[in-house]
C-alpha cells in the first residue's frame, strides 16, 4: 500500500522535517512576539519550540540508529558533522525549552529578545546540520536502497 515507506531503509527521514517546520515556526512567530512585544505571540512561539523539541528528539534518536545504515567511506566524515550539528541543535532547543518554561510566569520584552537570539542561533545550527543531512542523501546516496533502484532499470 506505501511503496515508499517499504523501500525505506529507516524512518529517519520520515521525521526530521517535523522539528525544522516546527522550530522555524518558532523562530518567526518569536520574533513577531518582540516586533509586536506580545505574550500571546510569543506563547505560540514557545508551544512550536516545545513540539519541535519533542520531534526533534526523536529524529535525533532515529538517526543515531540511521547512522548504522551509511556504508564506511567519505560519507561517514559528513556524519560525524551532521551528527554534531543536529545533536547540538537539540541542546541548544531543550536549553530553550528549559528557558520559557522555568520564565514562562514573567517572561518580558527582555527576555524575549534573548529567546529570539537563541532561535536564530539555533536556525543556524540547523540549516548547516540539514544541509549535511542532505549531502549525505543527494551527494553520497544515504538510505537509498541502490537494489531496488537497479532493479527498476
Amino acid at each position: 500500500m506505501l511503496p515508499g515507506l517499504k523501500a525505506a531503509l529507516n524512518i529517519h527521514p520520515m521525521l526530521v522535517h517535523f522539528p525544522l517546520a516546527l522550530w522555524f515556526a518558532a523562530l518567526l512567530f518569536e520574533a513577531w512576539a518582540v516586533f509586536r512585544n506580545s505574550e500571546d505571540w510569543h506563547r505560540t512561539a514557545a508551544r512550536l519550540l516545545y513540539l519541535g523539541t519533542i520531534a526533534g528528539i526523536a529524529a535525533a534518536l532515529t538517526g543515531l540508529g540511521a547512522e548504522k545504515s551509511v556504508p564506511a567511506g567519505t560519507a561517514m566524515i559528513v556524519v560525524g558533522i551532521h551528527k554534531t550539528l543536529m545533536l547540538l541543535t537539540t541542546s541548544v532547543a531543550i536549553g530553550l525549552c528549559l528557558f520559557a518554561l522555568i520564565f514562562r510566569k514573567n517572561f518580558t520584552a527582555a527576555y524575549r529578545k534573548y529567546m529570539l537570539i537563541g532561535l536564530v542561533a539555533m536556525a543556524i545550527l540547523m540549516t548547516l546540520g540539514g544541509d549535511r543531512g542532505a549531502q549525505l542523501v543527494y551527494q553520497y546516496g544515504s538510505a537509498v536502497d541502490w537494489s531496488s533502484a537497479q532493479q527498476q532499470k
